[in-house]
């Protein structure tokens, strides 16, 4: 559907999709809240005031006191925060960056970018299922629960216990670290079958943004290349890993990144300073303890 096509008819009026578009550009909060619950009638109130205003411009309605005042007043608010808003823009983008600077913050916060490369083997344990106390047995919900326990109980993905699990981890890694073959062991023992068929291989590089566990973070980037981790626990499972490398992604491909952090960070200081700079200093106390009791006065 392309900008022109019309969309509705208004009082003969063709509406085009690019005339929606643009009205909610600058749609206040209200007006966008309920286009989405109910676009037609939204658009109909746009249309209903712009017939309402220009009948009012007709007969000079704009041009009578107070309102011509008081349309002054908001089209003076208005033009204050477009141009504080353009004058925060226009800041920012002439915050330079120099190349020292990049190079700099890119040498100092190089770990997030690490991505290191591990093998993994996967020791499973099984746990109880347990129906939720708060849950009526006798219930839709309560019989569902202790039907998937059955199903859980009569087709199990591994019978070892969480102590049974530890402690063979445990031994693997002695071995690992003895010399073993990774590779073998995770044919034997890895119950991670995604990364079985391929010696352990992870796949995803884990980098110190990712989303995994931040205990599993930590100690895959305090690891040497070769090195074997103690078992770390995930889940219903003990994880052995063996850190294959670690590289560093090179900063041509973070230099953007890194610009637009630096110029935030000056943007963040720079509105600091303003915010500190137009800080009320308190002469009556007491109107800004109950600022409404006094505006809620006649005026003197």
């Amino acid at each position: 559907m392309g900008p022109n096509t019309v969309v509705a008819t208004i009082a003969g009026i063709s509406v085009t999709l690019g005339d929606v578009r643009k009205i909610m550009e600058t749609a206040p909060t209200d007006l966008a809240q309920e286009f989405q619950k109910n676009p037609q009638q939204a658009i109909g109130q746009v249309y209903t005031m712009r017939y309402l205003a220009a009948e009012a411009e007709k007969i000079h309605l704009d041009q009578q006191s107070p309102l011509k005042e008081e349309i002054d007043e908001m089209i003076a608010q208005l033009k204050m925060r477009v141009l504080a808003n353009a004058m925060v823009n226009q800041a920012q983008r002439e915050f330079g960056v120099t190349a020292e600077q990049i190079e700099d913050f890119y040498h100092k916060n190089q770990s997030r970018w690490e991505e290191a490369k591990i093998r993994i083997i996967l020791i499973a344990f099984k746990t109880a299922c347990v129906v939720p106390a708060n849950v009526d047995p006798t219930s839709t919900e309560g019989l569902k629960a202790a039907t998937q326990c059955q199903l859980e109980a009569s087709h199990p993905l591994n019978q070892r216990t969480e102590a049974e699990a530890q402690k063979l981890a445990g031994d693997l890694v002695k071995q690992l670290r003895g010399g073993a073959d990774f590779a073998k062991l995770v044919t034997q023992y890895s119950d991670d079958a995604e990364s079985k068929s391929s010696g352990g291989d992870f796949g995803t590089p884990i980098k110190a943004g990712s989303s995994y566990a931040q205990d599993l973070k930590k100690a895959v980037f305090a690891m040497k290349k070769g090195d074997t981790s103690e078992p770390i626990r995930q889940g219903n499972g003990f994880y052995i890993i063996r850190l294959e490398e670690t590289t560093v992604t090179q900063l041509n491909d973070v230099r953007d990144s890194i610009v637009n952090e630096l110029r935030n960070t000056r943007m963040n200081e720079y509105l600091k300073d303003l915010y500190t700079r137009f800080t009320p200093q308190v002469q009556r106390p007491d109107f800004f303890a109950q600022p409404g009791k006094y505006l809620s006065q006649p005026a003197n």
